[in-house]
């Protein structure tokens, strides 16, 4: 049937994990160095390199997958239909399944511009797209090489296909396979192709052959026969469409002499084969140049060429001596300090070093991708930092699967809520980070199942009290996994501080206060708020044992009191009405400009400059004419805390408009350190000339305590962008009454 499936390679291989997690040599540079590494799987492993020399760096990223792991597998992803393109990072989640994870990628060989792949591809013995070789040495894939796996080994090497169909006892050889037809060639169009039709021009003659005596399916080693019932002479613009269960051979230019003394009705026999050496593998993908051969540098194309010559991105997979060891390798490029990018000599040279005793190169340039799943993580995510500044979508792709079963918890990463010093009597979190079995799988995890010990303090789920002072650790056990944290525990202060400053509350409100500690070296100690006496002065409320303040007056002012031992913290309380003006803008010292896309700065206003309230407003200038893509903003960035501890409505603020129409927006963080953004005006909105009264609608579930981090003016539409002056004034807060 059309758009069959074409299978997915999956190949088991047998013997055992290896112990360490890198076995292959460090690159022979003292200039090398390991950025990252870690064991992806029970079978692969990940190195992170960072290359330097005195004219260029190079970021070189080694995927080591070990075929004798009996959960490890290579797979070749190969497009359906064989024009679509897909990301790495797409293509591996969409193969990805329980049981069945890849945990790493590269991009695979080169395709066209109508996105078909160029060289060979085989799958599961069977040929899926002949493809064609370049002539010329200059030309990446100019020998018949590839990669594949047979016997649950890698192989890189030559190959000899055999695609031919016999006529009256002659034998003709076929281009290709599936792809637009060029002069003199003869392409063979099945089911595979991307188009029911073979969409060729009048310039040829085309033989439709059907009822055949098996499938077509081009099996290695395989022969059909069928019947012409169909023939397409030269001149004729009839479109063919490919039949089921059959074929059609097209040919133009020199090639038409292999179709022109058949007639209908004739047997034509439909013949494909490759070397013993490809015979029964599990995939085969072609692609150019080879770059190491027995352990050393060899080009199957001229080292002095162009391309060869060109510094850029590279992919590249290689097999050590054994073929039970395979390495997928990407060098970046096209980012200088970072990564420059290898010619090919010199990447090359870089697998030599790695212990590559054979290797071929992939597509590169901006094709270059390598996803990884790091650990704790279900899926893969890119890697590098593609030469585009993004993932780039690819024609064919090889995958590193495990296969292997959801064992028990072996690997625990956990983290603390704090890295300060504890307090005795005060209390942390433990975290985690993730959990995995002993094959690398990550397992849902949840901190009810995490147990706590340490003979500094006791612990209760994932929350640890201090009950001893010291130094020491706290064994973190998850199941079979464990891991340990360092502590340290004081007992005494040399100064608390309470973290908020003032607070302005209104009647009815409630606020949670919390507390620092620092020791005599300075460093920050973790202090619970039920470990200090609170005390209020002035008729404004009552703080409970644990720091909870309510507030049961209606006005006035008064203090809030931590006392530990002889070591006292403050807090000053005013309640507040139901409007506050947060700035009156006279001066401009709770406030710094910045832009994106834009130039932007600010002042008080002089003489005869617009002012609403009090002695001076602030003046903004801003210049978006500048930017040429995506939004343009100019910024007033807050200097002050303008924090609010009761639960405001919103916002209002005077604005002197110019009649540009802008958006006028704030961006407010709350007690989470969360993010929000408020519209004063809707986009275009700022559309006035002369003063305007605007207010933001403070969003209600927000977690107090909330702060203003800034007010900005934004255009995201190119047309508008345009250069003007602002001026604000009074900015207050309102509140809803009780």
């Amino acid at each position: 049937m059309r758009g069959r499936m074409v299978k997915s390679v999956r190949v088991l291989l047998v013997v055992l994990l290896t112990a360490s997690v890198f076995s292959w040599s460090k690159p022979a540079s003292a200039a090398t160095t390991v950025n990252q590494q870690f064991k992806v799987s029970a079978g692969v492993t990940y190195q992170d390199n960072r290359i330097s020399t005195s004219t260029s760096k190079q970021a070189a990223r080694v995927m080591k997958v070990n075929l004798k792991d009996p959960y490890t597998n290579i797979e070749v992803g190969i497009p359906n239909p064989l024009n679509k393109l897909s990301k790495v990072t797409t293509r591996a989640l969409s193969n990805s399944k329980p049981g069945h994870q890849v945990v790493g990628a590269v991009n695979g060989s080169f395709f066209g511009p109508t996105g078909l792949p160029v060289y060979l591809i085989a799958n599961n013995n069977q040929l899926v797209n002949a493809g064609k070789l370049p002539i010329g040495k200059t030309e990446y894939a100019n020998e018949p090489i590839a990669f594949g796996l047979k016997d649950g080994k890698g192989i890189i090497d030559h190959y000899n296909l055999d695609l031919h169909f016999d006529h009256n006892g002659v034998s003709y050889p076929i281009t290709a396979s599936n792809k637009a037809r060029a002069t003199d060639q003869l392409i063979l169009y099945t089911e595979e192709n991307p188009s029911a039709y073979t969409n060729t021009s009048a310039k040829g003659i085309e033989v439709v052959v059907q009822n055949l005596d098996a499938y077509p399916d081009l099996t290695f080693g395989s022969t059909v026969t069928g019947e012409v019932t169909q023939i397409r002479d030269y001149g004729d613009e009839t479109n063919t469409k490919i039949p089921e269960g059959g074929f059609v051979l097209s040919a133009t230019g020199k090639s038409k002499a292999a179709l022109k003394g058949i007639q209908l009705g004739d047997s034509i026999s439909l013949s494909v084969d490759i070397d013993d050496i490809w015979k029964d593998s599990s995939f085969i993908l072609g692609s150019g140049p080879m770059l190491v051969d027995n352990g050393k540098v060899s080009l199957s194309m001229d080292p002095k060429s162009e391309k060869a010559r060109a510094r850029a991105a590279r992919t590249a997979v290689a097999i050590d001596k054994t073929g039970q060891n395979v390495f997928f390798v990407t060098i970046d490029g096209g980012k200088p300090g970072y990564s420059t990018g290898m010619n090919l000599t010199e990447f090359a040279q870089y697998l030599v070093s790695i212990g590559a005793y054979r290797a071929l190169n992939m597509d590169g340039g901006g094709s270059t991708a390598m996803a990884v799943r790091n650990p704790g993580d279900n899926a893969v995510k890119l890697a590098n930092l593609p030469s585009d500044g993004f993932e780039r979508s690819v024609a064919t792709t090889l995958m590193a699967i495990s296969t292997a079963p959801v064992g028990e918890a072996k690997t625990l990463k956990v983290h603390k809520s704090t890295n300060a010093v504890l307090l005795k009597g005060s209390s942390m979190k433990v975290l985690i980070d993730y959990v995995m079995d002993q094959y690398y799988n990550p397992l849902q995890a949840s901190v009810k199942n995490l147990k706590l010990s340490s003979n500094l303090g006791t612990g209760n789920g994932n929350t640890f009290t201090a009950t001893k002072t010291g130094k020491g650790t706290v064994k973190v056990q998850y199941n079979q996994a464990s891991a340990t944290l360092p502590i340290e525990v004081v007992d005494k202060l040399a100064k608390i501080q309470i973290s908020q400053s003032n607070l302005l509350v209104r009647n009815g409100d409630s606020v949670k206060l919390s507390l620092k500690g620092y020791d005599s070296k300075g460093r920050t100690v973790v202090i619970s708020p039920n470990s200090v006496k609170w005390s209020v002065s002035g008729k404004i409320g009552t703080v409970s044992k644990d720091g909870q303040f309510t507030v049961t007056g209606t006005k006035g002012t008064g203090t809030i009191t931590a006392t530990y031992g002889k070591i006292k913290a403050t807090v000053s309380v005013k309640i507040g009405p139901s409007q506050d003006v947060i700035d009156t803008f006279d001066t401009t010292a709770n406030w710094t400009p910045s832009a994106i896309r834009a130039t932007a700065s600010i002042k008080a206003t002089g003489k005869g400059e617009p002012v609403h309230n009090g002695k001076a407003a602030l003046k903004l200038n801003y210049d978006f004419t500048t930017s040429t893509t995506g939004t343009a903003a100019a910024y007033l960035n807050a200097k002050k805390d303008f924090v609010f501890t009761s639960r405001p409505d919103h916002l209002g603020l005077y604005v002197y408009g110019d009649g540009n129409s802008h958006w006028l927006r704030t961006q407010l963080v709350d007690g989470n350190g969360k993010s929000y953004t408020v519209d004063f005006t809707k986009d275009k909105g700022l559309s006035w000339k002369g003063w305007k009264f605007v207010q933001a609608d403070i969003p209600q579930n927000m977690p107090l305590p909330i702060k203003i981090k800034q007010i900005y003016v934004a255009q995201p539409h190119q047309e508008l962008k345009n250069k003007g002056t602002l001026y604000f004034d009074q900015l207050q807060v309102y509140y809803k009454k009780n």
